[in-house]
């Protein structure tokens, strides 16, 4: 998981405590191993916002980013999704629609979750607010929706 180094340091930096920096590197560690096969990717950008690491899947024949993570010193360690241009992809090519029907699952699985924030189009997990339990939970249901 070389790929993963940049947004593990970014995410390191980006909180105060030692359990957290120790917990958010064994999660996404966790998240990213589970994110596997043909269908699926991780992708990782950077701007003077943070560092982002993105989780893509092939839904259909259109590749979109379901979720991704965000490390920024001013906000710690968030995870938001599904993917809150879903609804824009799922017109933008009409011979090649996006179906968005397993994306709006997860936000609807997701949003059922107390630790759950509202962020538009999507919902919003902070580390330090976010047990391990609902975490994995989160996953579960992505990939559950997600099947390939």
């Amino acid at each position: 998981m070389e790929i993963l180094e940049p947004f593990l340091a970014a995410a390191r930096g980006s909180l105060k405590h030692a359990q957290d920096r120790v917990r958010a590197e064994a999660l996404i560690l966790h998240w990213a191993a589970a994110w596997q096969g043909p269908t699926r990717r991780l992708t990782i950008t950077s701007s003077n916002h943070g560092a982002y690491l993105h989780f893509d899947q092939r839904v259909g024949t259109v590749w979109t980013q379901v979720f991704s993570f965000h490390a920024a010193s001013r906000v710690g360690l968030t995870m938001r999704g599904p993917d809150p241009d879903r609804v824009r992809k799922s017109h933008k090519f009409r011979a090649n629609k996006l179906n968005r029907s397993p994306l709006d699952a997860i936000f609807e699985a997701w949003s059922a979750h107390g630790e759950a924030r509202p962020a538009n189009n999507a919902v919003e997990f902070h580390l330090v607010e976010t047990p391990d339990e609902t975490w994995e939970a989160c996953l579960q249901e992505a990939l559950e929706n997600l099947k390939s």
